[in-house]
């Protein structure tokens, strides 16, 4: 599905495909100004969702932490509002999350828990907890990604002090997800990793722009950087023979289409 979003009709509700196998969600902190023209820290949800054959796209974001049934209730209108039917999994780790819709079930997102500070993904420690998702994403099990996990950190010369201390605790609440079929683990994690690369892009981006007038300027920063970000990401893995041509779209230049649209 092609998408274009503009500065001017960012307030329009995207249509979305009816079905998901999963949403992942993630907080991003963004600086907002205050009434004395302050900057204080607030915080922006985002998510996207992927699809059975793989296939994803961006959700949107919205005001706040992922945190209470409010939240999740507003974002489940505002996905019903846009077509979505059903969503299977929602890897988030505020479990009231399962007021999303009917049924859905609740996994641990697979990035959280190796580390409790941020550090630069260039970074040795960084590199090393990158090295850590992989590992915990490829596992068939707990026990697999256990010992996984244990010869990296022998192997790296870092040992376990570069990840959580309670690293091994925080592995066991990952068995509903190898408890999943290995087609739909997969999915899983090709949705994690999408969230992952997105992400980078994304806090780039909000460094770049600087504290925001307010939290729905903010959020609309967000929702329009993901959809651009998507289609790049999207655009950069098509073979270039098939590619079309791209130009900017809006006076931001936050939006991509092709000529034709």
């Amino acid at each position: 599905m092609t998408r274009t979003l503009t500065k001017a009709d960012s307030r329009v509700p995207v249509a979305l495909c009816w079905h998901y196998f999963s949403a992942h969600v993630e907080e991003l902190r963004v600086q907002v100004l205050a009434a004395n023209g302050t900057p204080s820290d607030l915080t922006a949800t985002w998510a996207l969702g992927v699809r059975a054959d793989g296939d994803w796209e961006s959700l949107g974001a919205w005001p706040g932490a992922a945190v209470g049934p409010a939240f999740w209730r507003s974002v489940w209108e505002d996905l019903d509002g846009r077509g979505v039917d059903r969503i299977s999994l929602v890897c988030a780790a505020d479990r009231d999350a399962r007021v999303l819709c009917p049924g859905v079930k609740v996994l641990s997102p697979l990035r959280w828990g190796l580390g409790q500070v941020s550090v630069p993904a260039a970074s040795g420690v960084g590199v090393l907890r990158a090295e850590a998702r992989r590992v915990v994403r490829d596992a068939s099990g707990v026990r697999p990604a256990r010992l996984s996990l244990e010869r990296l950190l022998a192997d790296s010369g870092a040992g376990r002090a570069a990840l959580s201390p309670d690293w091994l605790v925080w592995l066991e609440q990952f068995r509903a997800f190898y408890a999943l079929r290995p087609h739909r683990r997969a999915v899983v994690r090709a949705g994690d990793e999408y969230l992952e690369q997105l992400g980078l892009s994304l806090s780039r981006a909000v460094r770049r722009h600087g504290p925001f007038v307010d939290l729905a300027a903010a959020v609309s920063f967000v929702a329009q950087t993901i959809s651009r970000d998507e289609l790049r990401l999207k655009f950069s893995k098509l073979p270039k023979a098939t590619r079309p041509a791209l130009h900017l779209v809006g006076p931001d230049a936050a939006g991509l289409a092709p000529p034709s649209q």
